[in-house]
């Protein structure tokens, strides 16, 4: 009779925590798609993307994982592949980032990210681009780990470094990744960095510290420019 009850009562407890997970991906979605519709967004430097897809090769977006918030909602309905955490967590950034168009799979950097990773070329094979926050799920900060560049060495596909600022933001306190979180009414800069192409005979350390680089040097230009007049 007790295993029973058990039974029951996490089954109960299971329920309530997917209808949580899917009341606040909906107010998550509703909070980005204000924030998106309300703000006044520059793009810059998109043809280098434009490039890419007229050479018939697919793209990598590399980004930081705290300046992803409003590349959600510019790179909204492409169908982009993007790996999800495999924690509670990723199963909210789920629920939120399918809504938006992306097709997600499940996978980490410490737990799955290789399986995932040969998903996610397979879903290049087939023509859609793929997306990174390259220092996540859990960090360290603005440190590039080797997914991007493993996919771009398998696939052939070409790395493009991604970033975005907006004037009036918070910054998230004492989260891990600086997380970025803009206000409504805004001004946007969302801009694209340098193509990085990886051969089979490059070495990844060599990549990962030239994306890190060009991550971080369009970050601080998308900082600067939101400050400037409009």
């Amino acid at each position: 009779m007790a295993d029973l009850f058990l039974g029951y009562l996490r089954k109960k407890l299971k329920q309530k925590k997917v209808i949580k997970e899917y009341i606040l991906s909906w107010l998550a979605w509703l909070f980005i798609q204000f924030v998106g519709k309300t703000s006044r967004i520059k793009t810059i430097n998109y043809e280098i993307v434009k490039r890419i897809k007229e050479n018939g090769k697919n793209v990598i977006y590399s980004f930081w994982h705290g300046r992803q918030f409003l590349l959600v909602y510019t790179h909204r309905l492409q169908g982009i592949t993007i790996m999800t955490s495999l924690s509670r967590d990723g199963a909210l950034q789920t629920g939120i980032l399918s809504k938006f168009g992306y097709f997600c799979i499940r996978g980490s950097s410490s737990r799955g990210w290789l399986s995932a990773t040969r998903k996610i070329a397979e879903k290049i094979e087939t023509g859609r681009d793929a997306a990174f926050a390259v220092d996540g799920p859990q960090g360290p900060v603005y440190e590039v780990k080797p997914g991007a560049i493993y996919l771009a060495q398998l696939t052939g596909s070409v790395i493009v470094p991604l970033s975005s600022s907006a004037r009036y933001k918070k910054i998230i306190p004492h989260s891990w990744d600086e997380y970025l979180l803009p206000f409504p009414f805004n001004r946007v800069v969302v801009i694209y960095g340098n193509p990085i192409e990886v051969k089979k005979g490059d070495r990844w350390k060599d990549k990962i510290s030239q994306l890190e680089k060009e991550i971080n040097s369009i970050t601080q230009e998308a900082d600067r420019l939101v400050k400037l007049p409009i």
